[in-house]
């Protein structure tokens, strides 16, 4: 009976720290509602800066942006939670490579050359959002 109680809360643990699979699945073209957000954020709290992120980018592009059908097929299965591992990755650079540059636009550009090579989807979209033409 112990034994069968300790697995109970030893599952029930494991439990909490659990992420569902669909946690920052939806595209980062979209917003998730506010409910599905604020779980998003109690899970982990790099969704709240995903989200700040993602408003910051609305204020370099045309409106209809993040509905036109080119962007849509480019950047359809860029996830929020790709969004949040990029910027976890982008700060952990940052922080390791701190100490090597006394410049922080040197820094910026080296780890930006280091980060695009493991996320190029995230670089084009970027790029995209801050092109002149909008």
């Amino acid at each position: 009976m112990k034994k069968l109680l300790v697995i109970f809360f030893f599952f029930v643990a494991c439990k909490g720290n659990y992420h569902p699979k669909d946690v920052g699945a939806l595209s980062i073209l979209e917003y998730p509602d506010n409910k599905e957000l604020n779980k998003w954020i109690e899970i982990d709290s790099q969704y709240a800066k995903v989200y700040q992120v993602r408003r910051y980018f609305e204020n370099f592009v045309k409106k209809d942006f993040f509905e036109e059908e080119e962007n849509k097929i480019e950047f359809a299965k860029l996830t929020w939670s790709d969004m949040s591992e990029y910027q976890k990755d982008y700060a952990e650079l940052l922080n390791k490579y701190q100490k090597n540059y006394k410049d922080s636009k040197e820094l910026t550009r080296f780890v930006d050359s280091l980060i695009m090579i493991d996320y190029p989807v995230i670089n084009d979209f970027v790029n995209k959002i801050f092109k002149l033409e909008y």
